[in-house]
């Protein structure tokens, strides 16, 4: 066995045959939640680095792409959005860039674990600057129950998950999908990680799936995410309207000049799947 002092190494079920690694400057934060082991890092390379259970959540380089593609395709796809969930994203970075629109009447966030919105707090400012704003609600809950509790509450549903194992498991099964469309209004959407294309394309055509027999529309983006695995994550979009593949509205000229990842373009640009993906997933 190889040895780098120094360097971290993802150790995860899911490691697909492979790992990813980081030189580390400096350990900030180390320590066991009633649900996981979080730590945040400072690095050589991607500044602070945010890892659950020996998984890298996100990098300080980085995590812009995800963030910014995870809620600016939706809110300028929806026809209207108001009311806003987040699930998960205890680092407040989907916050952040919610709080960007001002038609945004209530933003809640549904998070199980309270060390990941206070560690965040603490050591990653750049993700939860968003916090502070008034319409932002923080529910420290399982996610799964607090969904049984709302029916057509909400125009958009983001699940900011980590992987399929430990306490994300169960936001990837079909009841928690099913308290998805409960959830949302009649033109509402879901949109939910779901994985890397290279890696686990067998669990993403599972989720397909399962979103055909929930949803009239299912589509599936890409992101380039430099340390997830492969480079790029996905986002499974469940509509119970129409196509979330091109924007409705023009980004704001407000909005758009603070952005380093969306545009128009992108946008529709992430839904143009490779050809195995396609044929895998879409027929």
């Amino acid at each position: 066995m190889f040895e780098f002092p120094g360097w971290f190494f993802e150790k995860t079920p899911m490691e697909g045959g492979f790992t990813l690694g980081a030189k580390i400057e400096k350990k900030l934060a180390d320590f066991h939640s009633e649900f996981q082991h979080i730590q945040v890092f400072e690095t050589s390379r991607f500044g602070r680095m945010l890892v659950l259970d020996g998984v890298i959540q996100l990098t300080e380089s980085d995590e812009f792409s995800y963030h910014e593609m995870f809620v600016h395709v939706p809110m300028n796809s929806h026809p209207d959005p108001k009311d806003v969930l987040v699930v998960g994203g205890g680092d407040g970075g989907m916050i952040r860039e919610l709080v960007k629109y001002p038609r945004l009447e209530t933003i809640d966030l549904c998070e199980i674990d309270e060390g990941v919105v206070n560690v965040s707090k603490e050591f990653l400012p750049f993700t939860s600057s968003g916090y502070n704003d008034p319409r932002v609600n923080i529910h420290i809950e399982d996610a799964a129950e607090f969904l049984k509790r709302k029916t057509e509450a909400y125009d958009l549903i983001l699940v900011d998950s980590s992987d399929p194992i430990g306490p994300a498991e169960v936001l990837f099964k079909k009841p928690f999908l099913e308290s998805i469309r409960q959830a949302l209004r009649p033109e509402g959407a879901g949109l939910t990680q779901c994985e890397t294309l290279f890696v686990f394309l067998p669990i993403i055509k599972r989720m397909v799936e399962t979103g055909k027999e929930l949803f009239p529309t299912v589509e599936y983006m890409n992101t380039l995410v430099p340390t997830y695995p492969s480079g790029m994550i996905g986002q499974l979009v469940l509509s119970k309207g129409g196509s979330y593949k091109k924007p409705v509205r023009r980004i704001p000229d407000a909005i758009g000049d603070m952005l380093r990842y969306y545009t128009p373009e992108v946008h529709e640009a992430a839904f143009h799947l490779p050809a195995f993906a396609k044929r895998e997933l879409f027929g």
